[in-house]
């Protein structure tokens, strides 16, 4: 992948987004889609969902969606000490919070903050650090006192962990590996933002207009609803990361064969529309793009399945990633352009035509 892409995807982890907060990160991207595309072709929405619209040759369309939102914290109190107190926005593990460092997101900046551990020489018993609710954690800004504390930030202020962006190891055959904080979903992000630019650079009209939405609120379970209902799509298609089964014991038991570099996922089973299944095999093939397959049970968690009830034609493609939910999330970047590929071969194609008749 070039340095160019690689400096977007990094910029994106590099923007905090957590559900409810996703304003500055909707900002950077319509920004960087400007330069291919006219202003009215771009909105926010009240919810801050950016959709992005490339004419078709009809006015029927399809939505791709990929969601800008990544998990987080809000604080909820701070003690005498000075010691803040938080609760998760959208899923965490309490396992892995003790020594981290945080950014609380004030109306006057960044503050750096830590997750206090105690002395490991004083630990008995790691059972006696381990953290089995939120409201355990004990956050530390450096300074004491309820009231200093306050001036420097406020209950309700967004918090993440300190965004991370590293490359791992590089192998000619397996890839590019990176591993960070953010990449459920700005992954997917990532991939929407670089299939837009390969199809304005093809100069090719689709044959029904494409809606690209950049989501918030995912990660709280706030699917974009109403501005799918307005757009009224023959097509969903969903853009989400998904779980790597090559590491670890008994995952790939639990939701099936499933590795970085080996390809970009696509779903089959309930609630997804089978014939575009078939299309996506078709251009996969003719294209030579590596796909990987997963088996939907039906809510699975996505805001493509959420639709189902909106729009009965769904299908969802997912970049493979490891440790979902951490910081230190890890993905292959050859799966990313194998999704990028897939995508544009996808939106372009004429048989989506006689599919969705």
């Amino acid at each position: 992948m070039r340095k160019n892409k690689i400096d977007l995807l990094k910029n994106l982890i590099s923007i905090p987004s957590p559900s409810g907060f996703e304003s500055k990160l909707a900002e950077f991207i319509k920004k960087e889609l400007l330069k291919y595309l006219p202003k009215n072709k771009l909105r926010i929405d009240k919810q801050k969902n950016l959709i992005v619209t490339i004419d078709g040759k009809v006015k029927k369309s399809i939505i791709i969606e990929a969601h800008a939102d990544e998990i987080g914290f809000i604080v909820t109190n701070v003690d005498s000490k000075g010691l803040i107190s938080l609760q998760y926005i959208g899923g965490g593990d309490t396992q892995i919070l003790t020594a981290r460092h945080l950014n609380i997101l004030t109306s006057k900046g960044v503050v750096n903050a830590v997750i206090n551990r105690k002395h490991s020489h004083l630990i008995g018993d790691e059972d006696d650090e381990k953290i089995d609710n939120i409201h355990e954690a004990q956050i530390d800004i450096g300074i004491r006192g309820r009231k200093r504390v306050l001036r420097q930030i406020k209950i309700g202020d967004p918090v993440v962990y300190q965004p991370i962006f590293e490359k791992l190891s590089e192998d000619k055959n397996q890839g590019q590996f990176v591993a960070g904080y953010g990449f459920d979903d700005k992954s997917g992000c990532f991939m929407l933002i670089e299939t837009i630019k390969e199809i304005i650079k093809s100069r090719k009209k689709p044959e029904y207009t494409l809606h690209f939405i950049f989501s918030a609120r995912e990660e709280i379970g706030n699917p974009p609803k109403k501005v799918t209902r307005e757009l009224k799509p023959e097509l969903y298609v969903g853009i989400d990361v998904t779980f790597a089964t090559d590491y670890g014991e008994g995952l790939e038991k639990e939701v099936g064969r499933c590795e970085l570099g080996k390809g970009i996922v696509v779903y089959r089973g309930v609630n997804i529309h089978d014939e575009t299944i078939k299309l996506l095999d078709h251009v996969a093939k003719k294209n030579k793009i590596k796909i990987q397959y997963q088996a939907s049970v039906g809510n699975i968690g996505y805001n493509a399945t959420s639709m189902v009830c909106i729009c009965d034609r769904v299908v969802i493609i997912a970049p493979p990633l490891r440790c979902m939910h951490t910081p230190v999330e890890t993905i292959n970047l050859k799966d990313l352009n194998y999704g990028i590929s897939l995508l544009k071969n996808f939106c372009l194609n004429r048989e989506l035509k006689r599919i969705l008749k």
